[in-house]
């Protein structure tokens, strides 16, 4: 007999039953077979799922097999019914005897699956190791989800089971909804029971139905919930198993690190910590401060490779002041305020640059004084600079109309009219588009808001860089910061024009002022000239102010709040003088305009920088006597102008931000900001006379940072330095006695760029959104409609009438100034008031004008014979731009910017100069 043939085959059997033997009781045959024969139910099936016999193997298969074309779910497997029809003919009893069978089978996998995840080396994350890639190249959240299906699918699809099965709520709304769907339907399901069993309703959502609908291995955010859960079920497994594989074997630690890290970033308390710890949901608090102070070492490594690998690089720094309240001071920490500096390294792109070019000291020095060439003309603004600004200005009334318009979301092809925008807005020398090399360098014990400060400073970058003196100093090394850095340092290079060392000379920094303070202070000279008062003017800020119910004091204002009330104002304004062109009255008639095409669109924003928007229009509505309109203009002017430097920056255009610094170069001047107005010239005159080409290209690409290397996603490098401030003075700070300087160095400077990545990948898997844009979205049409509304009612852009402005003193009273002696008469002239409508880049040229731009050219150029010259500059503040506010004094900085609104922390779509979203008040506290 052949061992893989039935001993008996169709021959034997025809042989014995013979031809007329019915089938119809042949169950009955084969059944009283095994019992004459005294086999085993048990015998008998364990032998035909064991038996090598082909025809054997072939019935076993098809019945384990999955029919695909079975008439019913239940009986395309057929196992299924077999356990049913158990459950049905012996009761509970069986049941419960069957799972305390295979209850011991069940522990055996579940034991299984658990070792293999406490063996996988995937999962155990040494905290030792960690660099600062370790974060996003091996621990994330979807790989995770990845290696626990894999290494167990039995208890995932358990856990999965129990979180993902629909409640009685979410079958009953499914079967309500299906309802609804077959009474809609012209040939409803004639089989359709309306009084069906909830709990048998084989299409109300099942936990296969929940695994379709997203609940797979992936990332999900709030977008792709499963149908009628507010949680996502997968989320719950893969923290279950990570809890209890991090509770058998604290190795087991990569989730619990990545949730120990995100709590810690996100400031949550020692106490509340300790507690997830010891539920397992995330790992100690003394791991969490093991691993910063392991991966600071590690950047502040990577940085100093960068530093020594010879490719250019800018060092960024800025100082960080962190106030030490009184229930933080002990014996050993007395100090009221540490006074540190903050310092990141950014490579620099090299495409089109000469490297050995840009950084030779000796051809650096030898273009020193070069400015003294210098005329006035070189600081102004062109004929060219007008027509660039012309064309940026329509371009960005054409998209403010576009984007704003009430109900332009419905507009056709209102993606294609963006788009246009975009292309047609000028550019002048846009670097390419990459991703920036960005390197925390960590904090400095050093305040570099002073001379001596700076000094050292630089001192201690070099020796954490394991730089010789000499190696340093060779070399041209970019330094940027704000004006004050700009400042010091070239006082400190003046002062030590007769050490011995070309370290202690300091000719090696060529120092840039960067651009996010240029737009502080651009932002805050737009305040100083157009706040004004809301009672002479119902077209100021002020006016605008309360009529938006904005609640920031005036006194103690932040720049995202300054910034949103200026832009939200600028769009109102805009839309209202659209109003008008079109022949409207009513927000409801623009709501339901819609342009013919982009062309109609494009015209009216010309129509509207012609007759609203340019200097020549503003001088017009002045020689009306009408100071309403006057004011109205040269806001819309200005604050298209910060609008253009904004959009330069968001599109890394050196050639663009330098055309708005000539216009600033004025401004400044006329508005009382003479630092920044001598700083805007410094970086025209050194560009023009003083830098070569290679050179020049290094400085302007050290002012942008692009962390998506994405197009429009470029910032402001001093802005993203104040980003890392912002981690290391609000989130990465110690409690108590541990806010040291000593502290901040080791743990809490280097590391935060690469926990700020922690932080937002965690966030975006759990389903925690970025931001809440449609809420804001509504409050700013509302907004606006207020703003248009009120312009309406009181007629303005239409037409010029005789308004007056009036300068008023510190104490509220309208200042006088005696009335222009006529020829001939000799008689004391009456007082009468003066106007405090001035357009300040007029005011700038006079200023400059009048000696200013000589004596720049004096007290800064370099002279061969005598070094750099020594002198202070003497400036007079214009009383006629004084309302009664903090802006009065414009020598100092009133807007701060120590919350996340004002620098745009975790933010996929922040670019420019920070300031908030195009949505934002400037208040929101929770980003």
């Amino acid at each position: 007999m052949e061992h893989n043939k039935l001993a008996y085959d169709d021959a034997f059997w025809e042989a014995t039953l013979g031809h007329n033997y019915t089938k119809k009781h042949s169950k009955h045959l084969l059944f009283s077979l095994l019992c004459y024969l005294n086999v085993s139910l048990f015998d008998f099936l364990q032998w035909t799922f064991s038996s090598d016999i082909a025809s054997v193997r072939t019935r076993a298969g098809r019945f384990l097999g999955d029919h695909k074309t079975a008439k019913d779910e239940e009986h395309r497997f057929l196992p299924t019914v077999i356990f049913k029809l158990w459950h049905e003919k012996f009761g509970k009893d069986v049941s419960k005897n069957l799972e305390r069978m295979l209850e011991p089978y069940a522990r055996r996998i579940v034991l299984q699956e658990s070792n293999a995840i406490i063996q996988d080396k995937n999962l155990q994350i040494r905290t030792g190791g960690l660099t600062q890639d370790s974060f996003e190249d091996l621990v994330t959240p979807g790989m995770l989800i990845e290696v626990y299906q894999t290494h167990a699918p039995f208890t995932w699809g358990l856990l999965q089971t129990f979180a993902a099965s629909p409640n009685l709520y979410r079958k009953a709304k499914a079967a309500k909804a299906k309802r609804q769907l077959v009474e809609e339907t012209e040939e409803p399901d004639e089989g359709f029971d309306d009084g069906e069993d909830l709990e048998e309703d084989p299409d109300v959502n099942t936990v296969e139905a929940v695994m379709d609908s997203g609940g797979g291995g992936c990332a999900m955010g709030v977008g792709s919930l499963p149908d009628g859960f507010s949680r996502n079920p997968v989320n719950a497994v893969l923290m279950s198993l990570s809890m209890m594989s991090f509770a058998r074997n604290r190795a087991t630690n990569a989730l619990p690190l990545l949730c120990g890290l995100f709590f810690k970033i996100e400031g949550t308390s020692s106490r509340a910590s300790q507690l997830l710890s010891n539920l397992g949901l995330c790992v100690s608090v003394k791991t969490v401060e093991r691993v910063k102070e392991v991966v600071s070492k590690n950047c502040i490594e990577s940085a100093r490779s960068l530093m020594l690998s010879g490719h250019m690089f800018a060092t960024v720094f800025d100082n960080i002041n962190l106030y030490l309240r009184k229930y933080q001071q002990r014996l050993t920490n007395q100090h009221s305020m540490i006074h540190a500096t903050n310092c990141a390294i950014i490579r620099i792109h090299e495409a089109g640059v000469n490297i050995p070019e840009a950084i030779d000291m000796k051809a650096k020095l030898d273009r020193r004084g070069k400015r003294m060439r210098a005329k006035f003309t070189d600081i102004l603004p062109t004929k060219e600079d007008d027509e660039h600004l012309r064309k940026a200005c329509i371009s960005l009334i054409t998209e403010f109309i576009i984007r704003y318009t009430p109900g332009s979301e419905k507009w056709e092809g209102r993606a294609e009219m963006l788009k246009k925008v975009r292309e047609g807005m000028p550019q002048d020398r846009p670097i390419p588009v990459e991703k920036t090399e960005t390197r925390p360098f960590g904090v400095f014990d050093a305040n570099e808001g002073s001379k001596k400060g700076i000094i050292e400073l630089l001192d201690l970058i070099r020796q954490r860089a394991t730089m010789e003196p000499e190696e340093w100093a060779g070399k041209v090394r970019v330094l940027s910061g704000d004006w004050l850095t700009s400042a010091n340092f070239r006082h400190a290079r003046r002062d030590r024009r007769d050490d011995i060392t070309p370290m202690e000379h300091l000719e090696y920094g060529e120092e840039v002022s960067q651009l996010f303070h240029f737009a502080l202070q651009a932002t805050q000279m737009i305040m100083r000239t157009h706040f004004g008062t809301a009672i002479d003017d119902p077209l100021s800020l002020s006016a605008h102010k309360g009529l938006l119910g904005r609640v920031w004091d005036h006194n103690t204002p932040n720049y995202a709040a300054a910034k949103s009330l200026i832009r939200h104002s600028l769009i109102a304004r805009i839309l209202h003088i659209a109003m008008t062109i079109l022949g409207f009255g009513r927000w409801s008639e623009l709501a339901a305009w819609t342009p013919m095409n982009y062309k109609k669109v494009e015209e009216l924003a010309e129509e509207i920088w012609a007759k609203w928007a340019s200097t020549e229009a503003a001088e017009h509505a002045k020689s009306q006597n009408d100071d309403w309109a006057a004011h109205d203009i040269y806001f819309i002017r200005d604050a298209l102008f910060f609008c253009e430097f904004e959009q330069a920056v968001s599109y890394a255009d050196p050639g663009r931000v330098l055309r708005i610094m000539k216009y600033w170069c004025l401004a400044f001047r006329g508005a009382g900001q003479h630092n920044y107005a001598r700083e805007c010239a410094e970086i025209l005159l050194r560009w023009k006379f003083e830098l070569s080409d290679d050179l020049r290209k290094v400085l302007e690409r050290s002012w942008f940072v692009n962390r998506w290397g994405k197009e429009g996603q470029w910032i402001a490098a001093d802005l993203y330095l104040e980003q890392m401030n912002l981690l290391v003075k609000r989130i990465f700070i110690a409690q108590g006695n541990g806010v040291t300087i000593e502290y901040i160095m080791s743990k809490g400077s280097a590391c935060v760029e690469a926990f700020r990545a922690v932080s937002h990948s965690v966030a975006n898997f759990f389903g925690d959104a970025d931001r809440r844009r449609r809420a804001k979205e509504i409050q700013f049409q509302e907004d606006m409609r207020v703003l248009v509304e009120d312009m309406e009612k009181k007629r303005v852009h239409r037409g010029f009438k005789k308004h007056f402005v009036p300068m008023r003193n510190k104490n509220g009273e309208i200042a006088k100034a005696p009335q222009a002696a006529t020829k001939g008469k000799k008689k004391k002239l009456p007082y009468v008031p003066k106007s405090a409508i001035v357009d300040v880049m007029v005011t700038g040229a006079e200023v400059w004008t009048h000696g200013k731009f000589n004596d720049f050219k004096r007290l800064t150029s370099y002279d061969p014979a005598v070094g750099y010259p020594i002198g202070e500059f003497n400036d007079i503040q214009d009383p006629r731009l004084d309302n009664g506010t903090v802006f009065d004094d414009p020598n100092t900085l009133h807007l701060s910017f120590d919350s996340p609104v004002d620098v745009l922390v975790d933010d996929l779509e922040d670019s420019g100069v920070g300031g908030g979203g195009e949505f934002d008040t400037g208040l929101e506290a929770d980003i």
